[in-house]
């Protein structure tokens, strides 16, 4: 996935507040914005995120560049509802609530995806239209050429997120329209947030990344380069993370702190007790 951010433009609305005594002036930020992602064509699955407040966050709405045939892939805490578009106007055309069928499940087999509407002359469950909040992941899988998609919307500047415990996934994403260092970037925030032993999968296009947080100072008091352990591998098995560095006495391979470009989802597997994520940007 490559994802660029083109433009964050900041727009001030002022509003005077009289007293009997002064005269002051509040200001409220509405920051507005639009971000370019690629969803690599051919079937390949992309895990991305919507990066931007849009008006109703409808899949309709914030990917604009679908054509017809892309799956959309939402986690539900256990597996996924599969949404597949079937071109702008199909469903609605012929009176149903939307163009998304639901992909798990066919007449007369029982609908999956909750709000599911029979159409038995097409062989299809019409689906509501899913909508992706700004702090959620999923997929896309794009059968067809690469596409662009352009997400318009207004920034979060602030957001607080639970993240459930007892080794349940969670498909996250930055809710701030904001890339890198997990740990260094303050909008970001999200060690702070960790206690030791959760999982951070980073999807590379084909599988995942497993990165397991050790605690804070526990690989960096040894002298490597993070706190965090590559799941995938021990030694003496090769190193699976670019730029793993090997433990050979404690077994571990220390990979680089994970890093997150703007709009990528990821999962994020916390077997202890329930977390909350905050994240805050201060606009000036």
């Amino acid at each position: 996935m490559r994802t660029k951010t083109l433009l964050i433009a900041a727009a001030a609305l002022a509003a005077a507040v009289t007293s009997s005594n002064a005269q002051s002036t509040v200001y409220s930020q509405n920051v507005v914005g639009y971000v370019n992602t690629v969803l690599p064509g051919s079937g390949v699955l992309s895990l991305v995120a919507n990066p931007l407040n849009g008006t109703t966050n409808s899949v309709s709405t914030i990917l604009p560049s679908l054509v017809g045939g892309e799956s959309v892939l939402v986690w539900n805490g256990g597996g996924y509802y599969v949404y597949v578009y079937q071109g702008a106007g199909v469903g609605t055309g012929l009176g149903f609530q939307s163009d998304w069928t639901d992909g798990n499940a066919f007449p007369p087999s029982p609908p999956l995806i909750p709000g599911d509407q029979t159409d038995s002359g097409d062989g299809f469950y019409w689906a509501p239209t899913p909508v992706i909040n700004p702090g959620q992941g999923f997929f896309v899988q794009n059968p067809g050429a690469n596409l662009t998609n352009t997400f318009t919307g207004t920034v979060i500047t602030t957001n607080s997120v639970s993240i459930p415990g007892s080794g349940v996934l969670s498909l996250l994403a930055s809710a701030i329209p904001v890339g890198g260092n997990i740990t260094t970037n303050s909008a970001i925030n999200l060690t702070a947030s960790l206690q030791g032993g959760e999982s951070i999968l980073a999807w590379n296009g084909g599988g995942y990344y497993v990165y397991v947080y050790q605690g804070a100072g526990v690989g960096t008091g040894l002298g490597f380069q993070s706190d965090w352990t590559d799941g995938n591998a021990f030694p003496p098995a090769p190193p699976l993370i670019p730029g793993d560095q090997t433990d050979s006495g404690d077994g571990f391979y220390w990979a680089p702190t994970p890093t997150l470009s703007v709009g990528q989802g990821f999962f994020v597997q916390n077997p202890g007790s329930a977390l909350t994520w905050k994240q805050n940007i201060n606009l000036q």
